[in-house]
């Protein structure tokens, strides 16, 4: 007896797809915990930044993948074996796509909104032209279905603008003669079971329009492309493939790209450029008056990371201590948090270091009983107007002398900005590290001196 075929039922495929939703944004929690952990905790200032963060990132994001790449999911097995198709998470192969070689697209053309099925176009034109789309080019591309189940394809450009193409015996005829494919190209044998174009002899399903080309899939027998659909006029095409970004084991370069010395150049860049920034240094633009005549509002100014040991990336701890601060320079550090002050990135400047006693005279900075001798200090009259300023304004041990590993420090201006008069000593994990350049503007480029 024939065994009936399951059917699911529509709340079980709409539970599937929920809980593979809810898998998703479990897996994000999983990987986001961590990094709110060591970058702080969650307190307000650390989501305001995360938040700052986040935008920025997205608003970067979207004119990236608008006008130059973005990455694209197989869905199917349709370009297989030169691409491995499968829905589900995290598998499948992904492509990056230039959008920047056939021109630049106008911004959310063709999209199609998640509460309905139609696509959404106000322009059959781009803002420009880039190069002409080429045979055997690799493409991902808007389809021309309408209600189509997937709305984003990608095949493989077979018919150019004006060309007479015909299927038969498993070959590619252009015009009248065989198509050879190239030798990257896996040997195809394109199947007729299936659509019209390209099969019909007739104009209307064998002449590619002005401005139209025929996309086939790689995986004839399985592919649902142009034979069924019919012309894709350019203004469809979102991009060329580039490479298959993921899995790495999967790794293809299409361009030829990778081969050359820019790409190489580019990798060493980057490299350098991340390294520099997760364990050397990293730049600051100055916000405040909080430093004097040192450093000017709107400069920015190299923090060297490594000068008090090397970091541990996107946490405030250290593999190894460096040298000790020294009193009088310029460092970026975060303050402690208090009942009205969430902790914040400050610059300042070092007045106290472990072991010292501390107490403004009257404004004049003293230590150990003594009118201190830095000339970047002693030439500054130090006051405060942020909440009750206990440590160094009184002579009892836990708010004039410097415990181990902490640090006392000022800002030159200290009317507007908050210093440890406010919230006490800055312990040694606070520290970014010592300002030592002024990078930009060019025209102000110097060192930093205490």
């Amino acid at each position: 007896m024939a065994r009936k075929s399951q059917r699911k039922r529509p709340d079980q495929t709409l539970g599937q797809n929920v809980g593979k939703k809810a898998a998703k944004v479990s897996l994000w929690a999983l990987l986001l915990a961590p990094l709110v952990f060591l970058t702080g905790g969650l307190t307000w200032q650390n989501a305001y930044e995360w938040l700052k963060a986040i935008l920025f990132a997205g608003a970067l994001a979207l004119l990236i993948r608008w006008p130059l790449f973005e990455p694209f999911k197989i869905p199917s097995s349709s370009m297989e074996p030169t691409f491995l198709g499968d829905p589900r998470f995290m598998r499948g192969d992904r492509v990056l796509v230039n959008k920047f070689v056939y021109g630049v697209r106008f911004p959310f053309n063709g999209i199609r909104p998640w509460f309905t099925k139609a696509s959404l176009w106000y322009s059959k034109r781009r803002l420009w032209y880039g190069t002409k789309p080429q045979r055997f080019e690799i493409v991902v591309f808007k389809s021309v279905e309408k209600n189509a189940r997937h709305t984003t394809l990608v095949k493989r450009i077979i018919g150019l603008p004006g060309e007479r193409v015909h299927i038969a015996n498993g070959k590619v005829y252009i015009n009248g003669h065989p198509l050879a494919l190239p030798p990257d190209m896996p040997a195809v044998r394109y199947t007729t079971d299936i659509g019209r174009y390209a099969i019909l002899e007739d104009d209307a399903h064998s002449v590619v329009p002005d401005n139209c080309y025929l996309l086939l899939g790689d995986n004839s027998g399985a592919s649902r492309d142009g034979r069924v659909f019919g012309w894709v006029p350019n203004e469809h095409l979102l991009g060329r493939v580039s490479c298959i970004a993921w899995p790495p084991s999967r790794w293809r370069d299409f361009t030829g790209f990778s081969g050359t010395w820019w790409w190489r150049s580019i990798l060493v860049l980057l490299g350098m450029l991340l390294f520099v920034r997760l364990f050397l240094g990293r730049s600051w633009r100055v916000r405040t008056e909080g430093v004097g005549d040192a450093l000017a509002n709107g400069e920015h100014v190299y923090i060297n990371r490594c000068a008090f040991g090397l970091p541990i990336p996107f946490t405030r701890r250290r593999a190894f201590r460096g040298r000790a601060p020294r009193r009088g320079e310029i460092v970026l550090y975060y303050s402690s948090a208090t009942e009205d002050m969430e902790s914040l990135p400050l610059l300042g400047r070092i007045a106290g270091v472990p072991g010292e006693q501390v107490y403004l005279d009257g404004g004049k900075l003293h230590i150990d009983g003594a009118p201190v001798v830095e000339p970047s200090l002693a030439a500054r009259t130090f006051t405060t107007v942020h909440g009750a300023a206990r440590f160094g304004h009184s002579k009892r041990r836990e708010y004039s002398y410097v415990p181990e590993d902490h640090y006392f420090i000022l800002a030159d201006d200290t009317g507007d900005v908050p210093d440890s008069q406010t919230f006490g000593w800055v312990p040694y994990s606070a520290l970014v590290g010592p300002a030592s350049t002024v990078w930009w503007p060019v025209r102000n480029l110097r060192r930093v001196r205490p």
